[in-house]
């Protein structure tokens, strides 16, 4: 019989539509105890000792799948770097540019788009905010 974590994490599964694999059940627990923003390689470095089997390929197409149904968000703070999030919930990100931690920022408001002047004939679908500086290890 399975953990109870483990059933919980195939119940959230099932609850967005997805069944619930071994590879899809070990990424989400995997990025529910690890908010970092990994990259698919992070991902599979971390889980493939675990489970050989695993390829960067499924990893890829997991996390495609998590953002899709809402478990997970992607993170882009430079042109060639992307990053998925645990959190799916709207928030704003800050990336440290010594160390380049990524931490969550709470508090984004729900009406940015019209704080920010968007012209009412837009239909903005997502909004991505970062900022750039010294986290609070590296600024010491």
């Amino acid at each position: 019989m399975t953990d109870p974590a483990t059933q919980d994490f195939a119940a959230t599964l099932r609850a967005h539509g997805l069944a619930p694999s071994a590879p899809r059940v070990a990424i989400l627990r995997w990025l529910a105890g690890h908010p970092t923003h990994p990259t698919v390689d992070e991902v599979y470095r971390a889980l493939h000792p675990t489970m050989p089997s695993l390829s960067r390929t499924t990893v890829y197409n997991v996390l495609h799948a998590f953002v899709a149904c809402g478990l997970a968000g992607k993170v882009r703070t430079e042109d060639l770097e992307l990053r998925y999030d645990g959190c799916a919930a709207p928030h704003a990100h800050f990336k440290c540019t010594r160390c380049g931690a990524i931490l969550d920022l709470e508090g984004l408001p729900r009406n940015l788009a019209q704080r920010v002047g968007l012209p009412k004939e837009c239909r903005a679908q997502a909004a991505a905010v970062t900022f750039w500086g010294l986290c609070p290890n590296c600024a010491d």
